[in-house]
This record gives structure tokens, C-alpha cells and sequence, in this order.
């Protein structure tokens, strides 16, 4: 019998586990991101070194990328905020931070295009055609950016619902 396997099911083991709550990745993409939004992507108001384009070059580092020419001739807010946008959602993919980030961000657009799906059919050529469809059409209004609060909630404390819920 493997040695893991446990005879008495019904008792409890006392083995040690560890869980990663935060990866140093988020912590730099959040830092990079914050960093962009409040001082651009060279604002370095103290002065230890510690701005957005750092970060984000310090990320790429850990995942062993080369630093490229286009994050270097990054000069403005709004090209950075793209940028790590992208990358959040390429380095944070499958661990739940896309839903919470586009609300964050107030992105109708994201929020309201139809979700995609595609037949691939094969030609009697061996030629593989594919054909796109709409699966799902979104609708998505501004309220929808904040949830319901708890009705409970609203009469301990006095608080107004959130508009639209």
C-alpha cells in the first residue's frame, strides 16, 4: 500500500501545507499599475528607483524576457497603462483577477462585446474552415460595476443600496 494513504479516513492528519496567497507577479504588476496612475511611468517621487517602467522591466526579468525596445520608449501614461493591462491579463490568466480588473478599470467595452465561439469544419481539400459566431451577447449597464449590498447591511449601518440595485 502507498505510503500517503490514509487507513482512517474519518481522522484528521496533522501535515503541514502552504498556500500562496500573493505572487511577487501581482505585487509588481500592482505596483506598476498604481505607480503609472499616480506619477506616470518614470515618477519617482522619493527617489529609491521604484517606478511603473522598473517594475515591469523587473517582472519580465523573473520570467527570463529580455528587456525590449518598446517598453524603453514608453514616454507617456496611457501607452504604460495599456501595456500593463496586457500583461495582466497574460500573466494573471486562469487566477481570477480578470473580472475584478475590468470593473476596476470601467471597461464598458470589454464589459458589453459578445462573447465569440467558432465551428471548425474541414474542407473535402483538408482545408480547415472556420466559422465565427456570437455565442453570448452581454448586456451591461454602469450600475453593474457595484454590487448589491446586502439588505442586512443597509439597516445596521444606515447605508444607502448602491444606485441601480
Amino acid at each position: 500500500m502507498a505510503e500517503g494513504v490514509i487507513l482512517t479516513p474519518g481522522s484528521s492528519v496533522n501535515a503541514g501545507h502552504t498556500y500562496t496567497f500573493v505572487r511577487m507577479t501581482e505585487v509588481l504588476l500592482n505596483y506598476a499599475e498604481a505607480a503609472n496612475e499616480a506619477w506616470g511611468p518614470d515618477g519617482d517621487p522619493n527617489g529609491y528607483g521604484f517606478t511603473a517602467k522598473t517594475k515591469m522591466e523587473e517582472l519580465r526579468g523573473r520570467a527570463g524576457m529580455m528587456s525590449d525596445d518598446y517598453l524603453a520608449s514608453i514616454n507617456n501614461q496611457a501607452d504604460l497603462r495599456e501595456l500593463i493591462r496586457n500583461e495582466r491579463r497574460i500573466e494573471l490568466c486562469f487566477e481570477g483577477f480578470r473580472f475584478w480588473d475590468i470593473r476596476r478599470w470601467k471597461d464598458q467595452a470589454t464589459m458589453t462585446a459578445p462573447v465569440k465561439g467558432v465551428y471548425i469544419t474541414l474542407d473535402a481539400d483538408s482545408t480547415y474552415i472556420f466559422n465565427y459566431s456570437n455565442v453570448e451577447e452581454r448586456i451591461y449597464t454602469p450600475d453593474m460595476i457595484y454590487g448589491p449590498i446586502p439588505y442586512e447591511e443597509t439597516l445596521k449601518y444606515n447605508i444607502e443600496q448602491n444606485i441601480g440595485w
